[in-house]
């Protein structure tokens, strides 16, 4: 018992967690009386996210037909990760037991930026099947996903930006939000890696079919790191590259962008993620913009002098959280590490380039769907 409690037993992390609507407010005003007339805006790698979701919109002209196209690929790409073969190495469900071995692992995940992007290193890449790359990245989003308590969710998005700092446990949440830019960003800068339009149309359809390897393990933020990647304007104008793509993959590809679009306020990916079975990872940004408009949506304590409590403001919180819940509780079975894959995802030494890094800072393809589906016809690009 003793060696248990030595190893086992870690100080709760409590900031900010009991907390009135009248400490909020109270905390909001004094940060507001203390802020300077001009201050110094903050880089915030949501707030252009939270924008650019509210801006989102598709075109409703054969909104029938996509609905149809929408469940028809639900069914055709609904393929689970218990019928692939299985691996002769240790599962993630033996290696890890606690949050706390999901927190230590995940805080090696970070990426160095040590191995330039050459020639040599496009070979490697390409001669890496699409299965261990899309494994890989899948244990490391998994790894990341299962580091995050459930109450550190709700807390990214209630607490003020003083308690956040103050937050150990928000490291969690923050690393995943950043891998997430940094997958984006270098899928960007492997396809640019060669200056021909031939090997960078190689190097795109390999990503696409990567992409569809993500969806087939029902890894949703990964899936959506990549079609950041490869919508981001330094690869979506390759007009060259991409016809040089076969037409099926890129017809493929283009259910992809249905899938994760935000026609409906996203309703392909709510109505696959809902019958998507276990293991699955959830799109975070989508779920954390859910949560915003739940804990900005009503106030906790109601009544002329708040003495009762909003129960109905929880009901909607638990209607995200609990489907974030599940999914954390059954791991991969058959996820083994690929060293190769990972020193690639995480080592790659990209350039700082606007042309190159154009600010994902998670505002990805999104704003590009009605683009995409505009130009997409009968598998061709227009």
């Amino acid at each position: 018992m003793r060696m248990q409690l030595q190893s086992r037993v870690v100080e709760d992390d409590d900031t900010g967690w009991a907390r009135t609507d009248a400490d909020v407010e109270t905390e909001s005003g004094s940060l507001a009386e203390s802020a300077p007339s001009s201050p110094l805006k903050r880089r915030n790698p949501i707030a252009d996210l939270e924008r650019h979701v509210q801006q989102l919109g598709v075109s409703q002209e054969g909104d029938e037909d996509e609905g149809y196209e929408i469940e028809q690929l639900h069914k055709s790409e609904s393929t689970t990760y218990s019928n692939r073969p299985s691996s002769h190495n240790p599962s993630l469900s033996s290696s890890f037991n606690t949050v706390e071995d999901y927190e230590k692992e995940a805080a090696t995940m970070v990426p160095r930026g040590q191995i330039p992007l050459t020639k040599f290193r496009y070979r490697i890449f390409m001669d890496t099947s699409e299965d261990d790359i899309a494994d890989e990245m899948t244990r490391i989003d998994w790894v990341m996903f299962s580091s995050i308590r459930l109450r550190d969710f709700v807390r990214h998005v209630s607490l003020p930006l003083e308690l956040k700092e103050k937050c150990k446990s928000l490291t969690n949440v923050n690393r995943m939000i950043n891998h997430f830019n940094h997958i984006a960003h270098w899928v960007a800068n492997m396809i640019l890696i060669r200056d021909k339009a031939k090997h960078r149309a190689v190097m795109l359809e390999k990503f696409m079919t990567i992409a569809l390897k993500l969806r087939q393990l029902n890894n949703y933020n990964g899936l959506a790191a990549v079609l950041a990647g490869i919508g981001g304007s330094a690869i979506h104008r390759l007009t060259q590259t991409r016809t040089l793509v076969p037409a099926d993959v890129q017809k493929r590809f283009a259910r992809l962008v249905l899938l994760m679009g935000s026609q409906k306020s996203h309703f392909a990916y709510r109505l696959a993620w809902e019958n998507s079975p276990l293991p699955r990872i959830p799109f975070i940004p989508l779920h954390r913009r859910d949560l915003v408009s739940a804990e900005e949506g009503s106030r906790t304590f109601v009544g002329q002098n708040g003495e009762r409590i909003n129960w109905k403001k929880f009901e909607v919180l638990s209607e995200v959280i609990l489907p974030i819940m599940k999914s954390q509780v059954m791991p991969y079975p058959n996820l083994s590490r690929h060293e190769g894959a990972r020193e690639m995802i995480l080592d790659c030494l990209m350039p700082v380039d606007d042309e190159v890094s154009f600010g994902f800072e998670l505002i990805w393809w999104l704003n590009l769907t009605n683009e995409w589906n505009r130009r997409f016809i009968n598998g061709h690009w227009r």
